[in-house]
């Protein structure tokens, strides 16, 4: 962005600010305009107050589809991850075909640290197999997404870490990178569930 156009996003953003305070479109704008001005704190919290506005409110309209996708990319940036998956969720119940969708849901779970990591890692790696096999199903175009998602997926099956229900009962072992055989059965046995 040229300091010109970035001077003139950010007049449009507080503009719309000043026309609507309970804008969670134009926080979410100046959000990003903060982001790209290295001021990662104030954007998280801009993102946190442009949530408030809808997210939870049964009485608010919710941002379009597409804007929701842009602010879950501007969540991931501040690493605000658990929010992130909230705005997904959202979107997921609108339109579950979506390539991007699970690929930004294997993102928000392969990069949050709070909780287990194998939990997370659990879920970004049945996200990130439900990502590839709809970019196969619908001829989608986007290798850079494509290549992010299958190297996430790698460094989950490397780690040992599968997603089999049988597996949680089994978490020491499935570590270790020998066992990793065993999670290419638990592959087989999930494509053939579905």
């Amino acid at each position: 962005m040229t300091d010109k156009a970035e001077e003139n996003a950010e007049r449009y953003a507080l503009l719309g600010l000043e026309n609507d305070k309970e804008s969670s479109v134009a926080l979410s704008s100046l959000a990003s305009i903060r982001l790209s001005q290295s001021r990662n704190d104030e954007a998280a919290d801009l993102l946190k107050e442009s949530l408030s506005k809808w997210l939870g409110q049964s009485d608010s309209k919710p941002p379009s589809y597409s804007e929701r996708m842009s602010l879950v990319k501007l969540l991931l940036e501040v690493e605000l991850y658990d929010k992130a998956l909230e705005v997904l969720e959202t979107v997921q119940r609108e339109d579950e075909e979506n390539v991007e969708l699970w690929y930004l849901y294997t993102c928000a779970y392969y990069h949050n640290p709070d909780e287990s990591k194998e939990d997370n890692w659990k879920n970004a790696r049945e996200c990130a197999e439900m990502c590839l096999k709809l970019y196969q199903r619908m001829e989608w175009d986007d290798d850079e997404l494509k290549s992010s998602c299958q190297e996430m997926l790698t460094e989950i099956q490397k780690s040992g870490i599968s997603v089999g229900k049988d597996d949680a009962e089994e978490d020491g072992d499935d570590e270790e990178d020998d066992d990793d055989w065993e999670d290419d059965e638990d592959d087989v046995e999930m494509e053939d569930a579905d």
